[in-house]
């Protein structure tokens, strides 16, 4: 091998160190930075948790007399059974899982369960880390200024006692209330971080950082699509036609049962066997066989297609063209102005005013005909294109270009704006640089 070869073959690998090393300084210096601009951990992302304690209660009727518990309005379905409840005796219908304070015990629907200690349950939503503080500061500030009690001066008896109850409720609420860091909401943070800057490594060049962020994504969404596939067909379309009791014991226990079952499963035997035969070509031999599955799904689909197209795009771009040239603006049942006609039906009076000239309109039908005219002139090619079939066909040359440059800004519009996204990401979620 020659040295100009030598050199060319060696040259890959101290290009791949030179990048490992620049991204790594320019990560440490990004990292530096941050910790500059804002003190305090990267990729801060909190969780508030709010505490409430419940009891087991039972409704005071019988279960045939009984109606299902519903849940009362503005309990935020704290009376819903909830994961982690007691699974022996306590694991009745009837009984449920509700704040102390619930109004079903006054209203006699409802009657604690003796024996069972209550239980303190943590709702957790996720906050966002930019007003995570200024949420923990207004806690706070109430917290200091709900604790001095109500003034009883100029208050009647009743207007006191809703203050103080309102005071107890709002401290009990700051109180029960807590702010929390999420380490797995910081971590999945800091790996999409990571994950965007190894797709932008890409506009350096070609590099290992670049391929395996790809990687990643086209097997993360291969793997996504097929579960979706698996869970949205498969299951309800095939699994179910075939074995519903063992789809509803072991998948998807609400199956609703089908009214003919024996047609169902007939009919899931052909989807089944053209699946069989597809994966034929996985087989050393008769990869032949998965060629006729393949040609009844591409067949049926675009005949399916094809009616769907016409009625939708071809249909539709002729009727757009049958306009009038001169448009007028609908008349109006608004009020009498002058020209109007007035009259009645069924004995109610109206007034409707004359329309009017359309300039915005007609400048659309005219150039919508325009349009539509040389273009056809300029597709048309069993004339040769001189004198007016040229002159008319660079006309239509036109309007191809606008419509074909509108449909490319439209295009990198939406790219730009998953662009923005990112580096918003980046800037304010990340590294949390939003003024």
């Amino acid at each position: 091998m020659s040295s100009e070869g030598m050199q060319q073959s060696g040259g890959a690998p101290k290009s791949d160190t030179r990048l490992w090393i620049a991204l790594l300084i320019f990560g440490a210096v990004g990292i530096f930075a941050g910790k500059v601009w804002r003190p305090g951990p990267l990729a801060e992302a909190y969780v508030e948790v709010v505490t409430e304690t419940r009891v087991l209660a039972e409704a005071v009727a019988p279960p045939a007399a009984q109606p299902a518990l519903a849940a009362p309005s503005g309990s935020m379905g704290a009376n819903a059974p909830l994961p982690g409840a007691s699974t022996s005796e306590d694991s009745s219908p009837t009984r449920v899982w509700v704040e102390s304070n619930d109004p079903r015990f006054q209203s006699g629907e409802l009657r604690r369960v003796e024996g069972v200690a209550p239980e303190v349950w943590d709702e957790r939503s996720r906050v966002d880390p930019k007003k995570a503080k200024e949420q923990i500061a207004t806690l706070e500030g109430d917290a200091e200024r709900l604790s001095e009690p109500t003034d009883p001066t100029g208050l009647t008896q009743e207007e006191f006692e809703a203050r103080e109850a309102a005071r107890i409720t709002a401290l009990k609420a700051v109180e029960s209330t807590r702010i929390v860091a999420s380490p797995r909401d910081s971590i999945g943070i800091w790996v999409a971080a990571l994950l965007t800057l190894g797709i932008f490594s890409f506009l350096v060049r070609d590099n290992p950082f670049y391929k395996v962020v790809e990687s990643i994504l086209i097997g993360v969404s291969a793997a996504y699509w097929m579960l979706v596939a698996f869970w949205s067909t498969l299951v309800p379309d095939l699994f179910a036609k075939l074995a519903p009791d063992l789809v509803r014991a072991t998948m998807l226990p609400g199956l609703v049962e089908s009214e003919h079952p024996g047609k169902d499963f007939l009919l899931a035997l052909i989807p089944l066997a053209l699946g069989v035969m597809l994966l034929w070509r996985l087989a050393p031999r008769g990869a032949w066989i998965a060629v006729w599955p393949l040609a009844v799904v591409i067949g049926t689909f675009a005949g399916m297609r094809l009616t769907a197209s016409i009625e939708a795009d071809f249909m539709a771009q002729i009727a757009a063209t049958m306009k009038p040239l001169v448009a007028f603006t609908p008349g109006s049942l608004e009020g009498v102005v002058d020209g109007s006609v007035s009259g009645a039906v069924d004995g109610v009076s109206y007034a409707t005013s004359a329309q009017g000239f359309d300039l915005g309109g007609t400048l659309a039908g005219v150039l919508g005909v325009v349009g539509v005219i040389t273009v056809l002139v300029y597709f048309f090619f069993s004339l040769e294109h001189k004198g007016l079939v040229g002159k008319t066909a660079r006309v239509g040359v036109w309007f191809l270009m606008i419509t074909f440059g509108a449909a490319f800004g439209f295009t990198v519009m939406g790219r730009i704006t998953l662009l923005v996204g990112r580096f918003d990401f980046l800037f304010n979620d990340w590294l949390g640089l939003s003024p």
